[in-house]
């Protein structure tokens, strides 16, 4: 074997001790779907001592969840205290807190510290939205490649006589646009669906 990986000029490296790190799930997710039970989610932190959990709108989270398909914010270095800080702008303004989401999107640049964005004055006073025509609504995508899931900022798409009959569940985030792709953004088909979130 040994041989075979030289042949590709790979380099083999003896080490004589090796430290295997287990595998732990990321916190992010417990601060977002904070357990069923009260008692253990105030035991836990989950809650503050008034028991509200950290909520984040739908609208916010979903473009939290742009972020982190899209390797620009990682799961594993988003702490409670951003969960915290997002959902403290979220309660004033959601759509500011979805704004600051959507402009790290845009930007398509990773960040390693997550805190670091509440102090990026561009991210603070991004506002992407603009009036559109009346035949166009802003439109929520997820592209389904063989290994995963990326999601997409709402875009401007022309509507359809579907997304006009629903446009109030539209505009409430319950239709998503599904792409199927391989793994180089060729497209082998494109089915486009409507899901209604519950």
């Amino acid at each position: 074997m040994k041989q075979a990986l030289q042949d590709f000029n790979i380099e083999i490296v003896t080490m004589d001790n090796l430290q295997n790190v287990p595998a732990y799930p990321a916190e992010l997710w417990s601060y977002i779907d904070p357990p069923e039970s009260q008692g253990v989610a105030l035991e836990l932190g989950y809650l503050d001592g008034h028991g509200s959990a950290i909520i984040l709108p739908f609208e916010v989270r979903y473009q939290l969840e742009v972020c982190i398909s899209r390797e620009i914010l990682n799961e594993y270095n988003i702490t409670k205290a951003f969960v915290a800080k997002l959902s403290g702008i979220a309660s004033k303004d959601s759509a500011k807190a979805r704004n600051i989401l959507e402009y790290v999107a845009e930007q398509d640049k990773r960040i390693y510290d997550p805190m670091t964005i509440f102090e990026d004055q561009d991210a603070l006073a991004f506002s992407p939205k603009t009036e559109i025509p009346h035949y166009c609504a802003y439109s929520r995508k997820a592209t389904i490649t063989p290994s995963t899931i990326y999601f997409s900022s709402p875009t401007v798409e022309t509507t359809n006589r579907v997304l006009r009959h629903f446009a109030r569940e539209n505009q409430d985030g319950r239709f998503l646009r599904v792409q199927f792709t391989d793994e180089i953004f060729k497209v082998h088909c494109s089915h486009v669906h409507l899901f209604s979130r519950v």
